[in-house]
């Protein structure tokens, strides 16, 4: 198992055509979609559940939603779980999405396989 890390800072939540949109560089309606967004969009492959939440970490706290520390014990819990780790907020003015999803996962060709 692994993580797949994306990210996504705009001015606003996309509208639900742009996001289903596979092209399009916004956050899908269907977590599993984001495999299939642009790559520019991903982040990251982390193999280490330790180096995931360290990202999310890091990510998080550059642009802060308003609960930071919740925000952050629930994705380090998820990371924990091996779950997927999803944060979508509000922070600045930005809509703001960070998150590390689990692969393998029925139905997606793996994006980008750890080395």
């Amino acid at each position: 198992m692994h993580w797949h890390a994306y990210t996504y800072t705009g001015g606003q939540r996309p509208k639900d055509s742009e996001a289903r949109n596979l092209q399009a560089a916004v956050p899908p309606n269907t977590i599993s979609h984001w495999f299939r967004k642009p790559q520019q969009m991903r982040a990251g492959t982390f193999t280490d559940p330790d180096e995931t939440h360290a990202w999310l970490d890091k990510e998080v706290r550059a642009a802060p939603p308003s609960d930071e520390e919740g925000k952050l014990e629930y994705l380090r819990d998820c990371i924990a779980r091996g779950a997927d780790a999803y944060a979508g907020y509000y922070s600045r003015g930005q809509f703001v999405v960070r998150c590390a999803l689990v692969c393998p996962r029925d139905g997606e060709r793996c994006p980008d396989p750890p080395r």
